[in-house]
């Protein structure tokens, strides 16, 4: 189904009160907005519970810390690479 809306001037659009029926949209739903090529967003409705809990079971007896070590290591060099002006932390 597709709707045309228009934005506001604070940029806010109103998704159609159907489509929030149909998705069960609230006014507690989180929603992840990312822009998907040059002129397109993209707005997926996401559960956080419901991320959190398939987190805690598929990291469950995983090496938690070790794994952030590792993926801060990896964001520290890649952003060393891209800025190497800027001071190691």
């Amino acid at each position: 189904m597709a709707s045309i809306v228009e934005a506001d001037k604070s940029g806010r659009i109103v998704i159609p009160k159907r489509l929030r029926d149909e998705l069960g949209i609230t006014d507690r739903t989180k929603f992840i907005l990312t822009k998907n090529g040059r002129d397109q967003l993209l707005l997926q409705k996401i559960d956080v519970k419901e991320i959190a809990r398939r987190l805690e079971e598929e990291l469950e007896g995983k090496p938690i810390d070790a794994i952030v070590d590792s993926i801060r290591k990896e964001i520290d060099e890649k952003i060393q690479a891209r800025y190497p002006d800027l001071p190691p932390r």
